[in-house]
This record gives structure tokens, sequence and C-alpha cells, in this order.
């Protein structure tokens, strides 16, 4: 486990979020440190990306596990009251449309991906341990990168929005040591993306019926 950069992700976006005052910068300089940090180490990923006979079953049970509790998150809390709040944190100006087209292009193709490897391959190096201690530094620190700008947006209740990334971190983390792959991460984050991605259209940019 890289508590170094582990703890270096949140920082940096909280720091960069607070001085710019948006968010999409702190998000850009994120994925620079993600993207200059996995190239270093790309050896690593490379053994990492290679599935076995079993990759297929963790995928499935992995995508359950995550993508499952996501379903019933709208009846838990209506996201009704946050539309304005998310338009003017995401997109202050601007054709919504258009740029959440673009958002959701960047998230699944860049962000998704790179994140987890980011996280999984390097932050948590599954070949070094202790393996409980790095699976709980995995998930806190993935639960501060996505609380930090929750809570500069919504106030202490950012803290408990969050807590989702905490149990999806952990999740991600486990499955990549036992299944000796990034495939399970990947694909379940990706999909989980996509559902949040479609939740955020259907809630907060599509127009009114």
């Amino acid at each position: 486990m890289n508590w170094l950069l582990a703890a270096a992700a949140p920082l940096l976006v909280g720091a960069v979020f607070m001085a710019c005052g948006f968010i999409h910068p702190a998000i850009l300089a994120y994925h620079g440190l993600c993207a200059v940090v996995v190239v270093r180490q790309r050896a690593r990923v490379r053994t990492l990306l290679k599935g076995g006979r079993s990759t297929s079953a963790w995928v499935l049970g992995t995508t359950i596990l995550v993508v499952g509790p996501l379903l019933a998150a709208p009846l838990m809390q209506d996201p009704a009251p946050f539309r304005e709040l998310f338009l003017r944190t995401l997109f202050p100006r601007g054709q919504v449309s258009t740029l959440f087209a673009l958002f959701a292009a960047y998230t699944l193709v860049v962000h998704a991906p790179l994140e987890e490897i980011f996280w999984r391959a390097v932050v948590l190096d599954p070949d070094r341990g202790p393996l409980p201690a790095s699976i709980a530094g995995n998930a806190f620190f993935f639960y501060l990168l996505h609380a930090i700008p929750m809570t500069l947006v919504l106030g202490a209740r950012g803290l408990l929005f969050a807590v989702p990334t905490l149990a999806a971190g952990a999740i991600w983390s486990w499955v990549t040591i036992r299944s000796r792959s990034l495939w399970p991460g990947l694909l379940s984050h990706w999909a989980a993306d996509a559902l949040l991605l479609a939740g955020m259209w259907a809630y907060f940019v599509r127009p009114p019926l």
C-alpha cells in the first residue's frame, strides 16, 4: 500500500477545488497525477490486466455487489432537491445537455478506468502487505477523495453521501487481491459510473416533463 499516494490524491483534489472554486480543474489535476503514476508503474499494471478462468465470475459478482445498492439509492434520498446545486457545481454556464454528454463520455472513457487502475494497481499494490490494513487504507482514502469535494459543496452531508465510496473501495480492493486481476474492479466501476450518469441525466439534466 502506497500511503503517500493515497493521501496525496484527496489532498490535491481538495486544494485545487478550494483554490479555483470549480471542480473541473481539480478533476483534471487528479487525473494528471493518476496518469503519471500509472505510466511509471505500467509493468505492474500489465500483470494485473491478465484474466483467468474465474475472471468472469468475479466480474459478475463484483458488479452485483456494487451496482445493486445504487439502484435503491433514489428510494433512500430523493435527488430532486439537489438539481440546481448539481447544475451550478458542474455546469454553471453553457448548454447543459451538450456539456453533460462530454462529461459522461470523459467519465466513462478516462475517469473510470484511470481511477480504478490508480487505486487498485498502484496505490493498493496487491503484492505487498499487510493486506487487511491495505484494504482498509485504500477504502478510507478513496472515500476521502470523494468526501472532501462533496463536503465543500454539500457541507456535513457530504461526509454521509460519500459513504458508498468507502464500501465500493473496500470491495474493489478485496476483489483485486483475491482475483489477482483488475478486470472485476474495472468493469464494475465502469458499470457503477454508467448507472450514476444515467441517474444524473434522469434527475438533474433531462428537462422536466
